[in-house]
Formats: structure tokens, C-alpha cells, sequence
């Protein structure tokens, strides 16, 4: 498992324990589950945790205990509510198998146990349902990525056709967003735990170089994780609707065939201004936006 994988699966794992409190310190040496990874292990994937800002180290001399900082809360619990939706589980599935088969080299062909066995067809800490994993398949038939084995109707194995190999190779898997023209614009399949990243990254936004180093899909990590923030906000309420009005306006140009550079930067200057005035108040959901903003610019 990967340690951004782990460091997601670490973080709500002590969101569970602390039962979302910020600043109540675990050892996570004794986590159900975590005690046999390893202090090396751990230590690695909470100083992971810690340089994204989502943890901080406690008192105990052992190293092992942890607090979550309130930007932490924040993402494990935008990593769970994630984790239900629907669109979200049916991408994962999608980006999974193609993921799942294009490791079967030469072949490419790929036992639908074996994926139920895999990491590729968990979200999270929860495994997709059969029903969701006949569903995608169904999708890839249907859509010319895979060939399907079946017995008595019910898929058993897929092999990747050319044109599910051509999706497969790429850096990530996107397989909504081949079909939109290969750019990436679906839900990545990945478990960053950086405050404008994001476990599965959902919506469109074509990707474009820019020359100040931000592209479209960058913009749009950020549209959508402030957009799960904007209600519970602590400021008020004519400044929550001017943010509102930013982050769509910065969505529709990230949207465009070809995004303008010069636009987005100053939409995003824009609701980093209206964003300030909440960084006077408590560390919450309008500062984590805040923040999230200054590190795209940045």
C-alpha cells in the first residue's frame, strides 16, 4: 500500500478514535488494526500526515502519539462522505478495473475474484459491492474497453481490448475522462491527504498549461473542496455568498474549451480576498479554503 493510501486510511482511522476532536491526542502504534505495521512504518506515514498539516505530534516520548489538527478533521471527514457517494464508488470501480487489468501483463485479463481481492476495488476502508463492480463492467462492455467472460450471466473475467490498454497505460487512469477527449477530468483515484487534494477528485475541468504554473485541473481540485466547505463557513452570511459566486466563476472558466490563464489567477486573488476576513476567527472551514488558495497560487 502506498503511503498516501496508508496516510488516508491512517487519518480516518484516528478521526474514528478521537471521535473527530482536534487536539486529543492517540497512540497509533495502538490503533485496531495498525499495531502490527511497524513504528518505522508509521512514523513514516504520520510525518507524512504532519508535513500536510493534518496531524501534529503529542507528549509521549515513544513518538508514537498523535493529535489531529482541526485541518485534519476537516479531511477525514470530507474523506468519509466521499466514500458514500454513489458517482464516487461507480468511478472507483471504473478506474479500478481498467487499473486491475492493465497489471495483468501480457494478457491483460483479470478474474473478477481476483479484483474483489485487490486494493483497486476498495474506497477507502470499504470494498465495492458486486452490484457496483457488475455495473462498471457492464459500462466497459459497452463502451469497447474490456471483453467480459460470464457464467450464467454473471461476469467472471475481462480482458482489456486496444482500446482499454491505450486507457490503462496512461499515468492515471481516468476513464470518464478518455472518453471526454483523454484529458483527465474524472475522479482520480487517489488518497492525497494535501489540503487542496483529495481522495477521489470529481467533476470536469480540462486540463491546460499555463504560464504561471496552475492548470485547469488544479483549479477545479480546489472548486470542489471549496465547495464542500462553503457550508459550514464561519463568517457571514454576504461574504459566503460572494465566495460562492467566485467559486463559480472560477468553475465555468476552468470549464472552457480553453481557459484563460489571466482569468483564473484573478478569480482566485478575488476569493482569496473575500476569504481573508475569516482568518481573524478560529482555525475552520473558511481558513482551510484560505489556505488552500495561497498554496495554488503559490
Amino acid at each position: 500500500m502506498n503511503t498516501e493510501r496508508a496516510s488516508a486510511l491512517l487519518l480516518v482511522a484516528m478521526y474514528q478514535r478521537l471521535d473527530g476532536v482536534a487536539g486529543t491526542e492517540v497512540e497509533v502504534n495502538k490503533l485496531p488494526g495498525w499495531e502490527d505495521l511497524g513504528d518505522e512504518r508509521l512514523l513514516t506515514l504520520t510525518a507524512h500526515l504532519e508535513r500536510a498539516g493534518m496531524a501534529v505530534s503529542g507528549l509521549a516520548a515513544s513518538g508514537m502519539s498523535w493529535c489531529l489538527s482541526p485541518a485534519g478533521v476537516l479531511r477525514a471527514e470530507n474523506l468519509l462522505e466521499q466514500r458514500n457517494r454513489p458517482v464516487i464508488r461507480y468511478d472507483t470501480a471504473l478506474n479500478g478495473l481498467i487499473t486491475a487489468a492493465t497489471d495483468k501483463f501480457p494478457k491483460h485479463r483479470l478474474k473478477v475474484q481476483d479484483f474483489l481481492s485487490s486494493e483497486h476495488a476498495q474506497i477507502l476502508d470499504d470494498v465495492l459491492t458486486l452490484d457496483e463492480i457488475f455495473s462498471a463492467i457492464d459500462y466497459l462492455e459497452t463502451e469497447q474497453f474490456v471483453t467480459v467472460e460470464r457464467d450464467a450471466s454473471r461476469p467472471t473475467a475481462i480482458t482489456l481490448t486496444p482500446r482499454g490498454r491505450k486507457c490503462g497505460w496512461n499515468t492515471k487512469v481516468d476513464v470518464q475522462g478518455f472518453l471526454a477527449g483523454q484529458h483527465p477530468v474524472g475522479i482520480q483515484n487517489s488518497w492525497s491527504v494535501e489540503v487542496y487534494g483529495g481522495a477521489n477528485q470529481i467533476g470536469p475541468g480540462n486540463v491546460q498549461t499555463n504560464n504561471f504554473g496552475l492548470n485547469a485541473e488544479q483549479v477545479m481540485k480546489l472548486v470542489r473542496e471549496v465547495k464542500g466547505l462553503v457550508p459550514s463557513m464561519d463568517v457571514p452570511d454576504p461574504v459566503r455568498e460572494r465566495i460562492t459566486e467566485d467559486v463559480e466563476a472560477l468553475e465555468r472558466e476552468a470549464e472552457r474549451e480553453e481557459p484563460q490563464p489571466a482569468r483564473m489567477r484573478r478569480l482566485l486573488e478575488a476569493l482569496r480576498e473575500n476569504l481573508d476576513p475569516a482568518k481573524t476567527t478560529s482555525f475552520g472551514a473558511a481558513a482551510a479554503a484560505a489556505q488552500s488558495v495561497i498554496s495554488l497560487m503559490m
